[in-house]
């Protein structure tokens, strides 16, 4: 379990570097979060910061890489390949929706500031932004449903009983989610990066702590 610890809290800190990042970093340089709701603002601002907010999407597919065999590995613990099957393509399907937003913002930006057709390409971005957002929650929709399973199944297999709280922080995780699907203004789902950071590292820390197997 001591790997799966260890990839678990790295993946709890990238998440943290990556929050702070992009309300530390990207905000001293001018960016704000309603600029996700406001299409040409922010591909204006990308376009003089391109590096930066790639750098962004950079931070979060590194948690997602370290966080990407820790389902399949505790799968493997508790002898049920099914749940870490879930929760690997959980993240995988955040891997792709990264890569979307990792890749359009840079010819997206390049085509606004040129201001070739902006209807199409305000248009554009829009669809490959949902996309990737879209694909995003589905992605954190399915990762509440293996925290969910895999609390219970840790309750079950070890008789602590705080493995509770990761049951309840996957149903949570589930619900904004869907809640973020339904209603796209709300922003609750915006700050659910911090409480997956702090599961991840308490996760990792509970695995380094439990007893060897023989």
């Amino acid at each position: 379990m001591r790997v799966t610890g260890w990839l678990a809290i790295g993946a709890g800190i990238a998440f943290f570097a990556a929050d702070a990042y992009l309300f530390g970093v990207l905000g001293a340089a001018g960016w704000n979060i309603d600029m996700f709701d406001r299409t040409g603002e922010l591909l204006e601002w990308v376009y003089g910061h391109q590096r930066l907010y790639q750098g962004l999407w950079l931070l979060y597919f590194a948690s997602q890489a370290l966080l990407l065999v820790v389902p399949w590995r505790l799968g493997g613990h508790l002898g049920d390949p099914s749940t870490g099957l879930l929760g690997t393509v959980s993240v995988a399907i955040a891997i792709v929706g990264l890569g979307i937003a990792f890749a359009i913002s840079p010819v997206t930006a390049q085509a606004y500031h040129d201001r070739v057709d902006l209807g199409s390409v305000l248009a554009l971005h829009s669809a490959l932004a949902d996309i990737a957002k879209d694909l995003r929650l589905f992605s954190e929709v399915l990762l509440g449903v293996w925290l969910a399973v895999a609390g219970r199944q840790l309750r079950r297999r070890t008789g602590h009983r705080a493995w509770w709280t990761l049951t309840a922080l996957g149903a949570a995780t589930s619900a904004v989610a869907v809640w973020k699907l339904l209603d796209p203004q709300m922003p609750v789902e915006d700050y659910l990066a911090f409480v997956l950071g702090v599961t991840y590292v308490v996760m990792g820390v509970a695995f380094l702590r439990a007893p060897r197997q023989p």
